[in-house]
Parts: structure tokens; sequence; C-alpha cells
């Protein structure tokens, strides 16, 4: 038996005005963010010209470090160097004396959790992004270069502590180093060449710990 018209549920009328011209600005929104983000994206991997030069510093700014890139559109930088970044802190004992750790090899606890996993985490990949941020920021003395080369020392210092063995609670955490070896990879066997160079090794300056180094939930 079909169901009497008069009794049939009704449906969501039609929106008004306002809900309908708040619909449009919310798309209208994300439309103008996604154009942005994809122009922005394309800029930044697209070879040098006067637009990007242009943009320089605020297209840096915005991609770094979230969503940076580490190849070139239409011309993809070749890994030629291995790049292995190690970390070591100084504590400060109850006694009053310091103590150095030992390097802990950050790079090589990335390649463990990734080798041989099909599905691997992109926080893994972190520290390459870290780095990479950090290198372009930095003077060639390793100074900051404006709020980009602090936020991005503090970026690598919260994710290396958080990899670091945890502070024993008789001690205090009061700085960090870090230590680069890049390494060249070699050329394939049917590849004539020289002798593959000598891995290069740099220590960089200790950087002070303070409260705000430390990922959320961890202290020391």
């Amino acid at each position: 038996m079909a169901p009497d018209p008069g009794t049939a549920a009704e449906g969501p009328g039609p929106l008004s005005r306002r809900q309908r011209a708040a619909v449009l600005v919310a798309a209208a929104a994300v439309a103008v963010g996604l154009l942005v983000h994809t122009g922005a994206t394309f800029l930044y991997l697209a070879p040098h010209n006067a637009a990007t030069d242009s943009l320089g510093t605020g297209l840096n700014s915005y991609m770094a470090p979230e969503f940076v890139q580490s190849w070139q559109l239409f011309a993809p930088e070749i890994t030629r160097t291995m790049t292995a970044v190690g970390a070591r802190t100084e504590l400060r004992m109850a006694d009053g004396t310091t103590r150095i750790g030992n390097w802990q090899d950050l790079t090589a606890q990335d390649l463990a959790e990734l080798r041989g996993n099909p599905l691997p985490s992109r926080i893994r990949q972190q520290l390459t992004t870290a780095w990479a941020a950090l290198l372009t920021s930095h003077d060639a003395e390793q100074r900051p270069v404006g709020p980009r080369g602090l936020d991005s020392e503090q970026y690598l210092k919260r994710l290396a502590l958080s990899r670091l063995p945890a502070t024993p609670k008789s001690a205090r955490l009061e700085r960090i180093q870090f230590r680069s070896t890049d390494t060249t990879v070699p050329p394939p066997p049917w590849k004539r060449g020289g002798a593959t160079p000598a891995p290069v090794v740099r220590t960089y300056p200790w950087w002070p710990v303070g409260a705000d180094d430390f990922a959320e939930g961890r202290t020391s």
C-alpha cells in the first residue's frame, strides 16, 4: 500500500540566503587556499626565474619546514652523497660536574625503521627535512639567518631530543651538539672514474637546551 503523501516525512528545506552565502564563502576560501598552495609548490620546485627570485624569501618561509621538497621540477637532483646526522648531549650532574654523552647516529635509527617497511612513517623522514632546513638557514659560520634560522634550530633540537636516551633524574640536560658525515655514493661498477673521496665529517657548535626545546609531554 502506497504511503499517504500527506503523512510522508518532509526532507530538509532549501538553504536560506545567509546559509548559501556562507557555503559559497567557505568554498571560495578553500579554492583560494588550494590555488595558493599549488602555486607556491610549483614555484618552489621550478627552475630559477624572475618570479622565484622576487618571491624567494617569502616563498621559502612558507614552504619550509612543513612543505619543503628535496627535488627540482623537471630536473630531479640525483643523490650523490649520503648524510648521516649524529647528536650528543652535555649533562650537568648532581655534584655540579658535566658529562658529555656518546654520539648517537640519528640517521641510522631512521634507516633501521625504513628498510624493509612497505608502509614507512613520514615521521622517520623528518630528520632529512630538518637538516636541509638548517643548512639553508645558516651562514658559513653556522650562525642562524633571521627567524627561520632560529626556528630550524629548535625544530632540529626537538626532533633529536625526542630520539635520544632519556636524561637521568639526577642530571640536567644543558646542551646538545650535532655532527654530520657526508659520504659520496660510489659510481656503478660499469662506470670508470677516480677513487671515491673519503667521508667529510663536520662538527657543529654546542646549542643550549631549554624547556621549549623538548617535545610535548617530555621534559628531559
